[in-house]
């Protein structure tokens, strides 16, 4: 249907430009040259079509005129103001015809259908650009410069017109292009200043030659310029082609650098973001989603997620997803066998599919809920074995290189040795809750029990002296009494460091003291107690703080052999802050330490999860000072500290090394 539309408009469209230059002459005769006989024109005829076909290769170009145009136009305006339109239009026709069939330096498609419509639309130019000359001219005769020109502007102008006009019409049946597209570049591609030159010396010529013939050796001066200004432009065409190639191509290669910058800042600020969420986390399912929404962000990749194995390595099970669709399979049971996380666990490697949907190896209720194209699988690996596979899928075929495949990669091991940190810490923690419990087996053994057992054996003692010296046996009751004072004061220390109800029930600042006090008298160590703000903090922080000036103190006792020690507590509307220094030995933070660095890592977690920090400072020979810092909450309810400080303490007891 197109190609017949195009035909009919092309066909309609020189009908009607050549029956319009046959027709108007014709009907109406304009004042100019007679028609000459047929053994006078025709020769001309023919001159003029070698001398407009060797024209044709003397083409000038202007850089900024958008186009080129022959030394022929000139010769067209000289033969329509000179001679009678038809014979002016035969000539410079059967020249450009010849000229685009066997001279043109262009592809041998429709090369003859385009000589043909090139001739008729020159035909048409010239001989109605050399009737309206005619027609508009005051008088026949030689052309006056001041009298004709506006009818010598008129020509010219009607002759491009018709060739900007219809010649895109005539050429609709060999361009693809809609007839729309092919006028928009013909105006764009206008090479107006190139005309106006040609033209202009075309007109000049038919002067001098009407007016003074000889006189026409003056315009050897203008050609030789207008021949060596077109060489100098063509040259600095073909500089400026150069240059302009050269520009393009530096922008290229600036852009690429740009977009290499823009993918490695991208890559870093992923990489940041997964180290950070290592850092900050609680859980490890909070990293592994942050691993998911970053690998997915830094590839483009339209979603993705991750799998962690069960301790045989026999299950898998999806802990972490990102991306639209993704969300529902979250905590899903997926295959081990014969499917790309199998291959992902042998070989250690990233693994790729790129026909997801016809992959057996995929879930293929993953691939349609993510409408995945490209599939990768990597590895979240430590040196000894596979804990799991980070997945990234997206619906682009091929949407994945060597880069992504590296990135992923790194994200896997950042993600195997976090979980591998995270498994050592779990023992670490559970190590130090058994030196805890086993420092308290100590303590009853070393004092309660004693205790006890000298205080049975004093009861025995007197039970035997009641009757032959009821005197000592009165010393040994009153004495087994003291005993028995002084081991229901250990028992309530010990329940107090397992329990501190006073920390519920009265505050922080109460329950600092009360230790402080147990403290002062069980290691006769001095202990000076600041306290700065009554007010009530939320039930976690109270507790975490109790816990650490608990554990710093037990450190002193412990390690420090200190003398003096320096409790402080202030409360600000924004943070609560908590110091514990003494004038003990000191160590080197710095250095490698034994397993009794348990309490300092069990403070720095629990000042952690309450999003706060802590700080030891330390130097051999000049004490400790450890410093804790909780931001606190801008709008705080005292009905907070109602809330499960039993289920807190109980979960505490399983989780923290103090209990």
């Amino acid at each position: 249907m197109r190609n017949t539309n195009a035909v009919l408009i092309s066909a309609l469209s020189l009908i009607l430009t050549v029956g319009t230059a046959l027709w108007l002459p014709l009907r109406y005769p304009a004042p100019g040259p007679e028609p000459l006989p047929m053994s006078t024109w025709l020769p001309l005829v023919l001159a003029l079509t070698l001398l407009v076909w060797a024209a044709q290769f003397w083409r000038v170009a202007i850089r900024g005129a958008r186009g080129d145009v022959s030394v022929s136009m000139a010769i067209d305006v000289a033969t329509m103001l000179m001679t009678h339109p038809f014979v002016a239009a035969a000539g410079s026709a059967l020249g450009t015809a010849l000229y685009h069939q066997w001279g043109a330096q262009t592809g041998n498609e429709h090369r003859t259908a385009r000589a043909v419509i090139r001739g008729l639309v020159t035909f048409s130019a010239v001989a109605l650009g050399g009737w309206l000359f005619h027609i508009l001219r005051p008088e026949p005769g030689p052309v006056v410069f001041l009298r004709d020109w506006v009818a010598l502007i008129t020509a010219i102008f009607l002759r491009l017109l018709i060739r900007v006009v219809f010649y895109p019409l005539g050429m609709a049946a060999l361009r693809p292009e809609p007839v729309a597209v092919q006028f928009r570049r013909e105006w764009e591609r206008l090479p107006l200043i190139p005309f106006l030159l040609t033209t202009t010396l075309g007109g000049t010529a038919a002067i001098i030659l009407q007016a003074q013939p000889a006189a026409i050796v003056l315009l050897a001066g203008p050609l030789a310029a207008l021949w060596a200004a077109s060489g100098e432009f063509r040259r600095l065409n073909e500089l400026l082609d150069t240059l302009e190639e050269k520009v393009a191509q530096r922008t290229e290669q600036l852009a690429q650098t740009v977009r290499a910058l823009e993918r490695r800042l991208a890559e870093f600020e992923a990489v940041n973001a997964v180290v950070a969420s290592m850092v900050r986390a609680i859980h490890p399912d909070e990293v592994l989603s942050t691993i998911a929404r970053e690998s997915a962000r830094v590839t483009g990749a339209s979603s993705a997620l991750v799998t962690l194995l069960s301790d045989d390595g026999k299950r898998q099970f999806i802990r972490a997803t990102y991306g639209e669709g993704m969300e529902p399979y979250l905590g899903m049971e997926l295959s081990m066998e014969g499917n790309l996380a199998r291959q992902v666990v042998l070989t250690g490697e990233v693994q790729v599919s790129y026909d997801p949907l016809h992959d057996s190896r995929l879930n293929q209720d993953l691939v349609r809920a993510g409408r995945w194209r490209t599939v990768i699988g990597a590895p979240l690996r430590t040196k000894e074995r596979t804990l799991g596979i980070l997945v990234v899928g997206t619906d682009e075929p091929m949407g994945f290189d060597e880069q992504h495949m590296r990135l992923l990669s790194l994200f896997g091991n950042q993600a195997g040795l976090f979980l591998e940190n995270a498994r050592l810490h779990e023992k670490e923690r559970a190590v130090a809750v058994l030196e805890e419990r086993n420092r308290l087996a100590r303590e009853l053994h070393d004092s309660v029990t004693q205790t006890l057992f000298s205080l049975s054996l004093n009861l025995e003692a007197a039970a035997g002296l009641l009757e032959r010296k009821p005197e000592k046996a009165a010393a040994l009751v009153i004495r087994s009494s003291e005993m028995a004072a002084e081991a229901l004061a250990e028992m309530r220390s010990l329940i107090f460091e397992l329990r501190p109800a006073a920390l519920q029930e009265k505050g922080l600042a109460n329950a600092l003291a009360n230790h402080v006090n147990l403290f002062r008298r069980r290691h006769n160590i001095n202990v000076n107690l600041s306290l700065e703000g009554e007010e009530r903090l939320p039930a976690d922080v109270e507790f975490c703080l109790y816990r650490v000036a608990q554990e710093a103190l037990n450190n002193v006792a412990k390690h420090a052999r200190a003398t003096e020690v320096f409790v402080s507590l202030s409360v600000h509307p924004d943070e609560a802050t908590l110091i514990v220094e003494d004038n003990g030995v000191g160590f080197d933070p710095g250095a490698p330490r034994s397993g009794q660095s348990f309490g300092l890592v069990g403070m720095k977690e629990r000042v952690a999860e309450q999003g706060g920090t802590l700080q030891v400072e330390s130097q051999p020979g000049r004490g400790t000072k450890v410093t804790a810092r909780i931001p606190l909450p801008p709008h705080r309810d005292r009905s907070q500290h109602d809330n499960a400080y039993t289920e807190g303490e109980a979960d505490d007891a399983h989780s923290h090394p103090d209990l």
